[in-house]
């Protein structure tokens, strides 16, 4: 009787182990083929083209704009495959260096879904829907927040763990946001983790526009104290503030959070 139950639980470690492998062969194939396909996607952004030549494309909304608007011309090819994207973020150092999708209207919408619109649980990085991105528009935030996955595979935002440490801060202090009207270089002033949902949170996440100049200058100093360590860099009014935001498991419902200004005339 001793032999047959641990012939059964030899069989039952077997069959856990196959399973085991059998699932992270298919997570990792499944990372391997949405890297390929933002690979591709890569292959389409003009990266060496001109950065001031535009051309004129249609938007869905046919009542805004005259259902036409300017974008640099080195997105057109992805934007005639997908007009949801805003941009192109990359961050050096990292693996960072995705499509950045725009919905609103369609919150989440790109949390589980590839640049095509299909299935993915990478799904793609993308603004928040409150954020109003753009050139010179009446309304523009004063903070746009990009949010993405922390895979176990080491994809999309799972690099911002990386920021944890000052020293690959000092080596990597800027991210590039090429977004479809123009280049955009940020220099990080923050960085910090915090929970959600927790009831009492700290809610880097709303803070989309400044109603006055204290709501700005509060919200700087917040994200500036809430640091893992001083960046010697602040943001004063009116600079343009990017968040990054993703999962981080140390505690409960974890944020990772980069927040930085924009460098206004350099790309």
């Amino acid at each position: 009787a001793k032999d047959i139950v641990l012939d059964i639980l030899l069989v039952v470690f077997l069959l856990i182990a196959v399973w085991s492998g059998a699932y992270l062969g298919r997570y990792y194939y499944i990372a391997k083929n949405a890297q390929n396909n933002f690979n591709d996607l890569k292959g389409m952004l003009d990266t060496d083209g001109d950065d001031t030549e535009k051309v004129t494309v249609e938007v869905s909304d046919k009542s805004k704009d005259n259902g036409e608007k300017k974008i640099l011309k080195k997105f057109e090819k992805l934007y005639e495959k997908n007009s949801d994207i805003a941009g192109w973020l990359t961050i050096d150092g990292t693996t960072i260096d995705y499509p950045v999708m725009y919905r609103p209207g369609d919150k989440n919408y790109y949390l589980h879904r590839d640049f095509n619109g299909e299935y993915s649980a990478n799904g793609c990085l993308f603004l928040a829907e409150e954020c109003v991105p753009g050139e010179c528009v009446p309304g523009d935030s004063d903070n746009l927040i990009i949010y993405g996955h922390h895979m176990n595979s080491g994809k999309m935002f799972a690099d911002l763990e990386k920021y944890k440490d000052k020293g690959f801060y000092e080596e990597h202090p800027t991210i590039l946001f090429r977004t479809i009207w123009g280049n955009e270089q940020y220099q990080i002033f923050a960085a910090f983790t915090t929970p959600v949902y927790t009831g009492n949170d700290f809610d880097y996440y709303s803070f989309i526009k400044a109603g006055t100049v204290d709501d700005y200058k509060k919200f700087v100093a917040s994200v500036k104290e809430k640091s893992l360590y001083q960046t010697g860099t602040t943001a004063k009014y009116r600079d343009k503030l990017l968040t990054l935001s993703t999962c981080e498991y140390s505690q409960k419902n974890g944020r990772m959070v980069l927040v930085a200004k924009k460098n206004n005339g350099k790309e």
